[in-house]
């Protein structure tokens, strides 16, 4: 499921697949933490009469099994058949179910690719770059998007990049700016190529594609000045004079407060790592 869940009820032997997202549960706990995390892109279809034999057989939650029978036969609203799922067990609380109810309703107008989006963003806010990537490119796979308008594969692709960008991965980042520019044509998908490109070392890469796209003179110019000011700012910043620092200790012979230091730093960007891939 991507995160330690703490399981009161009975594990299955037999867990349930949700085809959609290629996602097996064992518990009725992972399934309410798979709607909370699925919420953008609930679809009455997930839940069939084989999910009502799961539940009554493998988890032995009979009551549930019956009430979830009832309304599947009666199509009931996805809303109902949520809180039902997330009453028969104690792992979100009154405020948490009435949030993603919010949310259901909310979004329920929107096409699929939208929903998917937001989720994509949310995970983006979040820290979580790898499971934002992987939303987006699911997006752009997606039948969906044949629907779309042209111009909304600009901001995926930005925010691919924007998430490649946090990865450290500047390659993929200034790739994907550059396909949101040519979508887009905004000035800060372009931007984003640039810096990105500068990131990777790769400092005169983008005259080719500035000439393909007849980005003016001057913008780069003054995109160019703009990525000096916020290389200079960034060369005072906190990290970056605690890497500095790292190599004073090292330098000055100080090799076991060094190496200290390195194992603390080292933790802390593997915790913050860690936060930043969680799903």
């Amino acid at each position: 499921m991507g995160r330690l869940i703490q399981c009161s009820s009975k594990l299955a032997k037999r867990p349930y697949h949700f085809h959609r997202t290629d996602t097996r549960v064992y518990s009725i706990e992972e399934v309410c933490y798979y709607m909370r995390k699925n919420i953008y892109i609930m679809q009455g279809e997930i839940f069939d009469l084989g999910f009502v034999v799961w539940l009554r057989e493998e988890l032995d939650m009979p009551e549930t099994a019956d009430k979830m029978e009832h309304m599947l036969k009666n199509h009931a609203d996805l809303k109902d058949i949520v809180v039902t799922l997330c009453c028969s067990c104690d792992y979100y609380d009154e405020s948490q179910i009435n949030e993603m109810i919010r949310i259901m309703e909310e979004t329920d107008h929107l096409p699929a690719r939208e929903k998917l989006k937001i989720q994509a963003d949310n995970e983006l806010q979040c820290g979580h770059y790898e499971r934002a990537v992987e939303i987006y490119t699911a997006i752009l796979r997606d039948d969906d998007m044949l629907q779309a308008n042209p111009i909304e594969y600009g901001p995926i692709y930005h925010n691919i990049g924007v998430s490649f960008g946090y990865l450290g991965e500047y390659n993929k980042a200034a790739e994907s700016f550059l396909h949101a520019y040519e979508k887009n044509n905004r000035e800060e998908s372009f931007k984003s190529y640039l810096f990105a490109l500068h990131l990777a070392g790769k400092d005169d890469a983008w005259k080719v594609a500035a000439e393909r796209l007849d980005v003016p003179a001057d913008q780069i110019i003054r995109l160019e000045a703009e990525y000096n000011e916020v290389r200079k700012r960034c060369s005072i910043s906190p990290k970056v004079r605690k890497v500095k620092r790292l190599r004073y200790l090292a330098g000055s012979g100080r090799l076991s407060e060094y190496y200290d230091k390195i194992k603390r730093n080292i933790q802390d960007w593997k915790e913050e790592y860690r936060r930043e891939i969680s799903v």
